[in-house]
């Protein structure tokens, strides 16, 4: 029995976005929880939340609750808008905090998951052509690859 044919090219088959974020999703809270076989440690567990947070991006519907929840943060804070509590800060200097963040901050894999995501939402928020669009890009076409 067929219930739909899989995507041209696709690694497992038709996952389709909400699929896969699904499935990043669980990877991702299981191996941040690391009491089964796959433990996501720091870096591990940033890298799979960056991925899962784009593939949610892809996938709308109920996976947007990260994006807004960023979002907000950002706009109480004032971001972007000139007169926020720490002055001027637009969108950039956010996407050069997580990086500073990720790279110099003592990390346990809650933390690096959250960054993550965070990095998700903000990254390509600073627009194509920025250098943080890179990893957004990379993100898209590796989930593209294995059937997003």
């Amino acid at each position: 029995m067929h219930t739909a044919a899989p995507a041209t090219g696709a690694i497992f088959g038709g996952l389709g976005a909400g699929g896969l974020a699904l499935a990043l999703a669980v990877l991702l809270v299981l191996g941040v929880q690391g009491k089964g076989r796959v433990k996501l440690k720091d870096n591990p567990a940033m890298i799979c939340a960056f991925i899962a947070g784009t593939s949610f991006a892809a996938a709308g519907q109920i996976w947007t609750h990260p994006e807004r929840i960023v979002t907000q943060g950002l706009t109480g804070l004032g971001v972007g808008t000139g007169t926020g509590t720490f002055g001027d800060v637009k969108i950039g200097a956010i996407a050069l905090i997580l990086l500073i963040l990720m790279l110099c901050a003592p990390m346990a894999p809650k933390f690096g998951a959250a960054l993550g995501l965070i990095a998700a939402v903000v990254w390509p928020a600073t627009g194509t052509g920025t250098i943080w669009a890179a990893p957004v890009e990379l993100a898209a076409a590796a989930l593209m690859m294995v059937g997003g």
